[in-house]
């Protein structure tokens, strides 16, 4: 399997956040991770991150809509995503 970019965003002015399709020890997993910039130039991945097989996907997509809801109404981000 080829990497897959899925999404990044900046998170700050150093790191970039990334999840991507990816493959590890022959498994597909999907990753989740910060990206930093380097003195040389190219992002590298940072040590921290999230990296489970595809078949967690589901349930971690669904996990994430949950706490995207209980964010939402709970008041601590905006109802359409922006930052409170």
């Amino acid at each position: 399997m080829t990497e897959i970019v899925v999404a990044e965003w900046q998170k700050n002015s150093r790191e970039t956040l990334r999840v991507r399709l990816d493959e590890y020890q022959g498994q597909a997993v999907i990753c989740c991770r910060a990206w930093y910039t380097s003195a040389d130039g190219p992002l590298k991945a940072g040590r921290g991150g999230l990296t489970v097989s595809l078949r967690h996907l589901p349930a971690l997509a669904s996990a994430l809509a949950q706490a995207l809801d209980t964010a939402k109404s709970n008041c601590l981000i905006a109802p359409e995503g922006g930052d409170s």
